[in-house]
């Protein structure tokens, strides 16, 4: 039998509208590296957004480099966060050091 959570309904129906284990939000992180890796591309994308929109703006061209590889790092830190092998996750210890120590 079903245990009664705290607001009075069964915790089996909680589960299954998808209340009992989500936290708000529309992405389900899985952990730690999966949100940094989010963290940083979408700081490329607004790094590159911010020096290529505005028209009239003299840019350094060497900006927009360095944010679109910020966004590469952060795209590559996600996609090795998702892979489920002993490899993806060495290499995804070593982008997040390389990226807190160069951040």
């Amino acid at each position: 039998m079903a245990g009664m959570n705290n607001g009075g309904a069964l915790a089996i129906a909680d589960d299954y509208r998808g209340g009992g284990g989500r936290r708000g939000g529309i992405f389900r992180l899985r952990n730690r590296r999966h949100r940094a890796g989010l963290y940083v591309a979408a700081w490329g994308v607004a790094g590159i957004l911010s020096t290529t929109v505005p028209g009239g703006l003299a840019v350094n061209p060497d900006h927009i480099l360095l944010y679109f590889i910020v966004f590469m790092a952060g795209v590559l830190l996600l996609l090795l966060s998702l892979v489920d092998l002993p490899w993806g996750e060495r290499a995804a210890a070593r982008l997040e050091g390389l990226l807190g120590d160069v951040l």
